[in-house]
């Protein structure tokens, strides 16, 4: 697998430097230099070959990185100028403040200059680790924005140097979502709800939380089912497994991940009263670092799990054997989704890069470009043929994927996104295709919730989550749907879980 992580001209590289050992041995014992001079030589050419083949992947990377950045800071420019204009428009009978439209240009020109010094940056630094310092100067431009767009100058129209394209933007969310009634508001945790999971057969809904805790509740009703248990820190993701040739509610089973590096399996034990019994089963220890995101593959008895540690692994359900470990190179794994028909298993995480992994073989396919944003959540729709990511800038990306993809038929060239949907403001904290495939749900740190066509450009539905107690906009940080499309679940920062069952 190791090997796999490679190009083969690197593993040439290392093959020679072992030669030139080997060589250095023999010259000193027979005292003939020819041998270590052969090999050496060819060290050298290899090791040449691949820096500048480094060089190459380098710049190719950083030039669509450019394109990316401009494109998006230039988008954050129309909007300011698009608020200026509509202030302009509200206030023109008022008195005009000079002072405040000859700030707010000053602002406007700043962030053009800083476009130009991003891009002579980038065209004098060629190495890659430069990214991620080039992502921090991008934040901090973002979060300097918000304050700029506040202002509302009152004096005349802008110059000409002003003169943009404006973008479209959404109407404003709704309190309510077409053809969905909300039926159930829990009191769920004492910190934000990070994960849930809705069983097959739409009986159960299960909750993760930052207080450590996992819980069981009867989605019909509301009623919470189960004992607290949970993880000795945050528990980031929780997941039903179930066995199709059983049909009783012991056949169902829970997986967590957490904080704490550990992956437990819970059986659901029936009890007296209705009640369920989560019963600790097993713990997969293998990784190193904190488990962000699980997936089933069910028919194969598949666990897939992604962590910070860099890997994708995949479990066997009935033996708690690790079956395969996949290391992205590109950073922590934050997002994961398979596809089990289509054998595909995607991974996302803090450097932008979306993967593409043979399912049971963890054979890398590919890699997915046109984004530099860090990847919060996954989703793969139901025929396999659509991925979409939630990043933290706000953006939703779609790429289409190609039918039969597998190891043998890897694709030429990485696939650009066909769409990008400026969904939230703020980062995109959870995503999940209808069983359909027709529609897909987002959920924001904004506090919102959308619906989306995958072939259209607007929110077909919004609705705000606010806080009951200070009517703010509370995050949204999990959505699950059900197996028939008819119970949508919501999980916000407060705590709070929201349950939708459609009309």
């Amino acid at each position: 697998m190791l090997l796999k992580q490679h190009h083969w001209l690197e593993i040439a590289e290392y093959l020679a430097v072992a030669m030139t050992l080997i060589g250095l041995s023999v010259a000193i014992a027979t005292g003939n230099l020819f041998f270590l001079a052969i090999c050496l030589s060819i060290a050298l050419v290899l090791n040449l070959i691949n820096r500048l083949r480094f060089q190459h992947l380098s710049r190719k990377r950083l030039s669509g990185t450019i394109k990316q950045l401009q494109q998006q800071l230039f988008e954050e420019i129309q909007a300011i100028a698009e608020r200026e204009r509509n202030a302009t428009r509200t206030t023109s009978t008022t008195p005009t403040n000079a002072g405040s439209l000859t700030a707010f240009q000053e602002s406007l020109l700043g962030l053009e200059r800083a476009i130009d010094s991003i891009a002579c940056y980038l065209n004098s630094h060629t190495l890659p680790e430069r990214i991620e310092q080039l992502e921090k100067s991008y934040e901090q431009l973002r979060q300097q924005i918000p304050s700029l767009a506040n202002e509302q100058p009152t004096a005349s129209p802008p110059s000409p140097s002003f003169s943009l394209v404006l973008p479209r933007f959404s109407s404003p969310p709704t309190t309510y979502l077409s053809n969905w009634t909300c039926i159930h508001t829990l009191n769920a945790h004492a910190e934000a709800v990070v994960s849930l999971a809705i069983g097959s057969d739409g009986r159960f809904l299960a909750s993760a939380s930052w207080d450590r805790t996992i819980k069981l509740w009867e989605l019909a009703t509301g009623r919470s089912l189960a004992p607290t248990v949970g993880h000795s820190q945050a528990i980031l993701a929780v997941i039903f497994i179930e066995n199709e040739d059983e049909d009783r509610v012991g056949h169902y089973q829970l997986a967590t991940g957490s904080f704490d590096r550990a992956i437990k399996i819970w059986s659901l034990v029936p009890e007296e009263e209705g009640k369920i019994n989560l019963r600790l089963e097993r713990t997969l220890t293998d990784h190193s670092g904190s488990i962000h995101a699980l997936a089933v593959a069910a028919k194969r008895r598949i666990l897939i799990s992604g962590s910070y540690d860099q890997t994708v692994k995949q479990w066997d359900l009935t033996t708690g054997k690790m079956l395969k470990s996949s290391y992205d190179d590109s950073g922590a794994i934050y997002a994961i989704a398979v596809n089990e028909s289509a054998q595909i298993i995607a991974s996302g995480g803090g450097d932008g890069r979306v993967t593409l992994w043979q399912l049971e073989t963890g054979e890398e396919l590919c890699w997915l470009t046109g984004n530099i944003s860090s990847v919060e959540s996954l989703s793969i729709s139901p025929d396999g043929r659509v991925l979409a990511a939630g990043c933290i800038d706000g953006q939703i990306k779609l790429w289409q994927l190609e039918p039969g993809l597998s190891g043998s038929q890897q694709l030429p060239q990485p696939p650009l996104p066909i769409r990008i949907l400026h969904a939230h403001v703020g980062q995109v904290k959870s995503l999940a295709f209808s069983p359909d495939g027709l529609t897909l749900f987002s959920s924001g740190a904004d506090g919102t919730i959308k619906t989306w066509h995958p072939n259209s450009m607007e929110a077909v539905d919004a609705i705000a989550i606010s806080d009951d107690s200070t009517s703010r906009l509370t995050p949204v940080c999990s959505l699950a749907i059900s197996a028939d499309g008819q119970f949508l679940a919501a999980g916000s920062a407060d705590g709070k879980i929201k349950v939708w069952q459609r009309n």
